[in-house]
Order: structure tokens, then sequence, then C-alpha cells
């Protein structure tokens, strides 16, 4: 890589070292001004209705874009940057369109915000892991647990989404409180990420190309 790749690299991975952060400080944000601390009371989609709903599209696209720029002059293996871009555009549907008040999720546009959420937790961890196959062995190993956790958790989800409670909590808490854990792991594993970018090896030509 030339000085300006190397430039370019380095900005990237501030940029995306910048949304890690803020992924992290407007996930307290949200809690904080929805009154709803973890574990939370109301499902993560309902962050998003109301005055501070902005605040929730940040987030979902901070998150969603902080692997993208973290990888960004970086060796990806195989399908990681397209499966990182799914991810990316389910967090960005997630973020635009709102779910229905309550949770029922039974309109088009809260299905639609349901499809992109359920895209967004499914593709970004699996690029992760995949970006992350050339990163020092304890980060890989770390990256796999966390993995593993939110394959766990996704079906905790699922088991209270269709009434079991699964929690002591009901099942709408229930299903609360494993989709809240669920996001918090797929924030570590951005985290992750973002502390070891700078060792993964990098890309053969200018930022933006594969390994």
């Amino acid at each position: 890589m030339d000085g300006r790749g190397a430039g370019t690299r380095s900005a990237t991975l501030i940029a995306g070292r910048a949304c890690t952060a803020l992924g992290w400080l407007l996930w307290v944000a949200l809690q904080v001004l929805t009154d709803d601390p973890f574990p939370p009371e109301i499902s993560v989609s309902q962050y998003g209705l109301g005055p501070t709903g902005w605040v929730f599209t940040v987030w979902a696209v901070a998150l969603g874009a902080a692997p993208l720029l973290l990888l960004a002059g970086a060796a990806a293996p195989g399908p990681t940057r397209p499966v990182l871009w799914v991810g990316f555009a389910g967090a960005a549907l997630m973020a635009v369109v709102r779910t229905d008040e309550g949770g029922g999720a039974m309109s088009g546009h809260a299905q639609a915000h349901m499809a992109g959420a359920v895209v967004a937790l499914v593709f970004l961890p699996l690029g992760i892991v995949l970006a992350l196959r050339g990163a020092p062995p304890a980060a890989r190993r770390l990256a796999l647990a966390l993995t593993a956790l939110a394959a766990v958790l996704g079906v905790l989800v699922i088991m209270s989404a269709t009434g079991l409670d699964t929690a002591g909590l009901g099942a709408g808490g229930s299903w609360a409180l494993w989709q809240g854990a669920l996001v918090v792991v797929e924030m570590i594993l951005v985290t992750v990420l973002a502390v070891v970018a700078d060792r993964l090896p990098p890309g053969r030509n200018a930022v933006g190309a594969d390994g």
C-alpha cells in the first residue's frame, strides 16, 4: 500500500472506531431517553418511535457502517465484504423504517423494519467473524465465542416471540431481554473488530481491495 493508501486506511480506521464509540454512546442515550435501562422492558425497535427516533436511526447506521469502515484497505477473506454490505443494508432499512407502536409488527412498514433487523442481526456478526480470520488468535476465539452466544440468544428471541416465557419475565419481557442482549453481543463483536482492525493483513491494492 502506497502513502496515499496508507493515509486513507488510517482515516477509515479512525472513522470506523468513531462509529463504534458512537454506537455505544447512542445505545446508552436511547435507554436514558426512553427511561428504559437495561434489561429493557420494551423491544429495541420501540426506541425508534417518538421524537427521539432520530437517535435510533443514527445508532443503527453507525452500527452497520463501522465494520465496513474498519475493513477498508484490509484483506477481506471470501465473501466478507458482500456479507457486511447485506448487513449494512438491513441496518439501514431498520434505521429508516419504523415499527408499530407496541411492537406488534403487523403493518407492512413494521414487517419491513423487522426484516431489516433480522438481516442486520444475522449478517453483521457473520461478516465480522469472516473478517477476523486474519486477526490474532485471541480475537478469533473471542469472536467465535460471541457468535455462538449470539446464536443462542437468537434462538431465545425466536422462542419468546412465539409466546414462551424463557426468562421468567413473561413472553414480552423475555423477548425484550434477549433481543437487547443480542444487540449488546453484536456491539461487542464490532468492538473486537475495532480493537484489532489495524492488525489485519492489508489488502493487495488500494482501499476497498480484497486480499
